[in-house]
């Protein structure tokens, strides 16, 4: 968060709000006993999305894509929107060497690309 200029105040606020955090669950009428929560953020915080969107835009940029202009004018093109990433590119093998290059980024920040939702659709002539 510092890389990105946020204050120092609002990164201690976002670390005290996500440190020792206890959580209940209520099923009916009835209330779990507390638990704590060692890593993660609370299921539908409002802090989860922004989060996460800011350790993706540090994997973005640990990545090195060029992120302006479009796929007519570059070979890759990158289109990251809440918890998706859409990966396009005008070769087979640009593909390949993106999703490389994103899923080592990604994992130098922690972050995991679950295999089980990835979807690849092919588009063009064939080869």
């Amino acid at each position: 968060m510092m890389e990105f200029g946020i204050p120092p105040k609002l990164i201690r606020l976002v670390k005290t709000t996500m440190t020792n955090v206890q959580c209940s669950v209520q099923i009916q009428s009835h209330l779990s006993e507390p638990m704590s929560t060692i890593w993660g953020v609370k299921q539908g915080d409002a802090l989860a999305c922004l989060l996460f969107n800011i350790a993706l835009e540090k994997v973005i940029r640990d990545w090195g894509i060029q992120t302006r202009e479009t796929i007519f004018f570059k070979s890759v093109q990158i289109l990251a929107h809440a918890n998706d990433i859409y990966l396009m590119a005008r070769t087979t093998l640009g593909l390949n060497e993106a999703f490389l290059k994103l899923e080592k980024s990604s994992r130098n920040m922690g972050l995991v690309i679950n295999q089980e939702k990835t979807v690849y659709m092919y588009s063009g002539k064939d080869t």
